[in-house]
């Protein structure tokens, strides 16, 4: 009897020590996972918490423009290739000529970037032209000017319309604008007739142009609702597509993602702080799945996977800003009258189309020349009947009648460096035929060598929200071509840093 008690005492024990050999191995493996993660978390974590903070409070700024719109960085501060030189940057996005009113003398208006400057034919000397606009850099990003058969002066920038008043002084024309962050892309003249184009919406006054009326497009043929895969989910990852209020949710999420990196660098600097080992993890883990979210919507909006949400389309979700009656909605780009053909063009984020009036439907033109998804930035009639296309795309002549299209000049073209980007020296920002015996077209990297840019000009200052858009894009860190592989490596580790931090 008691050598049977002993054998099942003697069972028990041994399966009482495996059972916690066990569980002492399963803790020795956890123990390892977690210092492993741990590393992970901690190292990768204080590798990008500066690039976190920057695209966090980069991305604030990009969700309120008009907020932000008066106030400017100095480009001393910026690297060298911002600086302003032989007109790059679209310093010159084009000009006009112009009969000065008071000294009846003839005057060339250069404009872009940094506002309006005075010259003449010959480009002698160049002043500036900018009393009475705002100081703000974001406000003297000029789209065009036009002159109207009185006379009169009006130029269009992109945060609203200004007309020019006695003693050369510009005053900001009041638009029935549908909200304050419609931008103003363009500006155009038939007969009488003045319109003002939005990226939304057309404006149209007549004389003495003290009113304008605000013209929905009608939507063109074979319209169906859809919008880019790329559009919706750029417009989810900064909020915008539910309005103010989606884009103050992501400011919540961005102002998370800061805490958090601030907390990561204080525990790394003390790692004995458990109050605040406490407040980092608890706000990790609630808010891990929009941490994740912003990463991962922002990481796919650069190749590899940009391609594909660039060349899919689907129907808006429905109560988005998307979901709107406008089909032309934050589509318009630019718009010119064709005397030859006797209808108004418009450029589009979809193409180029025609109408016979500006009430009537638009027909899609099927033949046009190519447009750099970064927008057009030159269209001007030639005499000879063409007219000239310029974008990223390059410079292209196109003649509507033969429906011929060719480079403007050879020279410009060259090949391909990366796949999906701007090929060397087609990177048109501007153009001008304004000045006697030269035709400049200036591109965005290397400008125009006529005119002689004036020294002062190098570091006009930068719109804080075009600084914003720089480091949030990462071309202030590697250029425009690097500027891909550095948010696709980025949006990896941040997300193998949420990823590990969840772990723990």
């Amino acid at each position: 009897m008691e050598k049977a008690n002993y054998c099942v005492f003697f069972s028990k024990f041994v399966d009482l020590k495996g059972y916690s050999f066990k569980l002492h191995l399963i803790h020795q493996l956890s123990s390892m996972k977690r210092k492993t993660w741990h590393k992970y978390h901690k190292w990768l974590g204080i590798i990008i918490c500066f690039f976190v903070i920057m695209f966090s409070l980069s991305g604030i700024i990009l969700n309120h423009r008009s907020t932000f719109a008066s106030m400017s960085i100095s480009r001393k501060f910026l690297p060298s290739s911002y600086t302003f030189k032989r007109w790059n940057n679209g310093l010159l996005r084009g000009t006009i000529r112009y009969k000065d009113q008071q000294s009846k003398t003839e005057k060339v208006l250069i404009y872009g970037a940094a506002g309006l400057f005075l010259t003449d034919s010959t480009a002698s000397s160049i002043n500036e032209f900018n009393n009475g606009l705002p100081t703000g850099a974001d406000y003297r990003q000029i789209r065009g000017v036009v002159q109207t058969p009185q006379g009169e002066l009006f130029a269009a920038g992109i945060m609203g319309l200004y007309r020019l008043k006695e003693h050369n002084t510009w005053q900001q024309v009041s638009l029935p604008k549908e909200d304050d962050d419609e931008l103003l892309s363009d500006i155009s003249m038939r007969g009488d007739t003045l319109v003002v184009l939005s990226r939304s919406y057309l404006y149209i006054s007549s004389a003495p142009y003290n009113h304008f009326q605000r013209l929905q497009l009608h939507a063109p043929a074979g319209y169906d609702g859809k919008v880019s895969l790329f559009k919706q989910l750029w417009l989810l990852h900064c909020g915008g597509l539910f309005g103010t209020w989606g884009k103050l949710f992501m400011d919540a999420i961005a102002l998370v993602l800061i805490l958090l990196s601030v907390t990561g660098i204080w525990l790394w600097a003390r790692p004995r702080s458990v109050k605040m080992l406490k407040w980092h993890k608890q706000v990790g883990i609630y808010t891990f799945f929009l941490t994740l979210f912003i990463a991962i919507t922002g990481w796919a909006l650069r190749p590899p996977l940009l391609i594909f949400l660039a060349s899919n389309s689907t129907r808006p979700l429905p109560g988005t800003v998307l979901n709107s009656d406008n089909a032309w909605y934050d589509k318009l780009r630019m718009i010119r009258y064709d005397e030859q053909e006797h209808d108004w063009m418009i450029s589009t984020s979809d193409g180029f189309y025609s109408l016979t009036s500006l009430t009537s439907q638009p027909k899609a033109l099927t033949t046009a020349p190519p447009v750099s998804v970064m927008g057009q930035n030159v269209w001007q009639h030639e005499s000879i009947g063409t007219w000239l296309v310029g974008s990223f795309d390059g410079l292209y002549r196109w003649n509507r009648q033969t429906n011929y299209i060719e480079p403007c000049d050879a020279s410009l073209y060259a090949g391909v460096l990366v796949p999906g980007t701007a090929p060397t020296g087609q990177t048109i920002s501007g153009y001008s035929s304004d000045f006697k015996g030269y035709l400049c077209w200036a591109d965005y990297f290397t400008g125009t060598p006529f005119p002689a840019q004036p020294s002062h000009l190098e570091d006009r200052p930068m719109s804080l929200w075009n600084a914003a858009l720089e480091v949030h894009t990462g071309r202030i860190y590697m250029g425009s071509i690097g500027s891909f592989a550095f948010i696709f490596v980025m949006g990896i580790l941040l997300v193998s840093v949420l990823v590990s931090g969840k772990k723990l």
